[in-house]
């Protein structure tokens, strides 16, 4: 069954509520009933969607990451930029997750999405071709923390160029 209008309203209001919360205090500490006063619904309209904290995080991570462009034919400057777009458009969830917590299970699940979206058959390659790649991808998530930290000083066009550049291409 689809969702509604509504109910895609109301877990918005959820989500922007968890991220707020998360840039005040550190994950573990905050409660449903903060989340719910925070979004202005009730327990019940919670525990419709969500069994916990937890679980309503996990769902706003998998739709980020789940909104991740894929390789499209392009040049691999023009994914990077993509990529780039993306992480820009959800920023407070970069930055809360990458930057302030540091989410070694995030950075992960980033990991493990960019190898399988932009290396498709990477369990095929060589070992050192696979560490090179996750080398690389750290690398970038470094950089996307100094970017998301400053402000976007780049453009993500610009960003894509430098690590291109730095990459050797």
């Amino acid at each position: 069954m689809a969702e509604t209008r509504r109910v895609r309203l109301t877990k918005r209001m959820m989500k922007d509520a968890i991220l707020e919360l998360m840039e005040e205090k550190p994950f573990a500490k905050i409660s449903v009933t903060e989340v719910c006063e925070r979004a202005d619904v009730n327990r019940s309209t919670f525990y419709a969607h969500y069994a916990d904290t937890s679980a309503l995080l996990a769902e706003l991570e998998d739709e980020v990451l789940a909104g991740m462009p894929v390789m499209g034919g392009g040049s691999f400057a023009d994914e990077l930029t993509r990529y780039f777009d993306h992480v820009r458009q959800n920023a407070p969830l970069f930055r809360t997750l990458i930057v302030r917590i540091g989410s070694e299970d995030f950075t992960r699940r980033i990991v493990d999405a960019s190898l399988s979206r932009y290396r498709p058959g990477e369990e095929k390659a060589g070992l050192e071709e696979r560490y090179s790649y996750v080398f690389f991808i750290h690398g970038v998530i470094g950089m996307l923390k100094s970017w998301l930290t400053d402000g976007f000083p780049l453009t993500s066009r610009e960003l894509a160029r430098l690590v291109l550049g730095l990459c050797g291409e």
